[in-house]
C-alpha cells in the first residue's frame, strides 16, 4: 500500500499542477478526473480495508492541496483575507463537489 500511496500522491500532485496551469473547471473537468484517478489507484488494493484507507489518504491529500491553492488565490484577490473562514469555505467546497460529481 505504501507504494500505491506514493504513486497516488505523485499523480495527484502532477494533476493539480496541470489544473493550475491550464485552468480546468472544478465541477466539469477537474473533480470528475480526480475521482477517476483516485479510484484507479485504490483499485490496486485487493483488501477492502486497505482500499478504503488508501482512498481516504488520497482524498485528504488532494483536499489539502486544494485548500492551499484556494488560500493562495484568496489572499491574492482579497485585501480582507480571513484565513479561518477561507479554510472552512475551501474544505466545504472540496467536499461538496467531490461527493456530488
Amino acid at each position: 500500500m505504501k507504494e500505491s500511496l506514493r504513486i497516488g500522491k505523485l499523480v495527484i500532485k502532477n494533476f493539480f499542477d496541470y489544473y493550475e496551469e491550464v485552468g480546468l473547471d472544478d465541477e466539469n473537468e477537474f473533480f470528475p478526473i480526480l475521482k477517476v484517478i483516485i479510484s484507479a489507484i485504490t483499485d490496486s488494493q485487493e483488501n477492502k480495508i486497505k482500499k478504503e484507507e488508501l482512498e481516504k489518504q488520497l482524498i485528504d491529500y488532494a483536499k489539502g492541496i486544494y485548500i492551499s491553492l484556494w488560500l493562495m488565490h484568496a489572499e491574492e484577490n482579497d485585501e480582507e483575507f480571513d484565513l479561518d473562514l477561507e479554510q472552512e469555505e475551501a474544505a466545504k467546497n472540496f467536499e461538496n463537489i467531490y461527493e456530488n460529481v
